[in-house]
């Protein structure tokens, strides 16, 4: 795939994540959204921005929502590969990029409780999660899209050079 191809995929899914960062956003100030559907848009933002760092840096993303761990529970190739690829020079955010990864493991956790809850004991999804954990999850979604913008646009500068 051309690195142009590359930038234009990442865009895509940067652009995703902002709609999902953005709807969460607005349903936190506002309360038209529950709880529950808040946590599953902050947790796509999450992992689409993730898999868009992941193309920027010419790799093949896990094709599903856990990121970081193979289900024998080994740490993904891909996620190696990534952690020790050569980021542009002025990308600020390198330190943040196992957090990043981390952050997709730990909300990929709730993502099934937040779109369902738990059916065995008759827990909706909206009775599950409170403000602070909402809170909690738009601060990260925050963050892994800003790491994902700022690689775009180092790796656009690092194409123009």
């Amino acid at each position: 795939m051309k690195e142009s191809d590359q930038f234009k995929y990442a865009e895509n899914l940067i652009g995703k994540a902002m709609g999902f960062l953005s709807e969460a956003k607005e349903g936190l100030e506002k309360y038209s959204l529950s709880y529950s559907n808040i946590i599953a848009n902050c947790q796509n933002a999450i992992e689409l921005s993730t898999k868009a760092i992941f193309k920027l840096m010419g790799l093949e993303f896990p094709k599903s929502h856990q990121l970081l761990f193979e289900q024998r529970g080994e740490v993904r190739e891909s996620v190696k590969k990534l952690l020790q690829s050569n980021f542009p020079k002025y990308f600020v955010y390198r330190k943040e990029l196992p957090r990043v990864v981390f952050l997709t493991y730990f909300w990929g956790q709730f993502y099934t409780i937040a779109k369902y809850g738990i059916d065995e004991l008759n827990l909706p999804p909206d009775e599950l999660f409170k403000r602070e954990e909402v809170e909690l999850a738009v601060n990260h979604a925050e963050l892994c899209v800003r790491v994902a913008n700022n690689l775009l646009a180092q790796k656009r500068v690092e194409g123009s050079e």
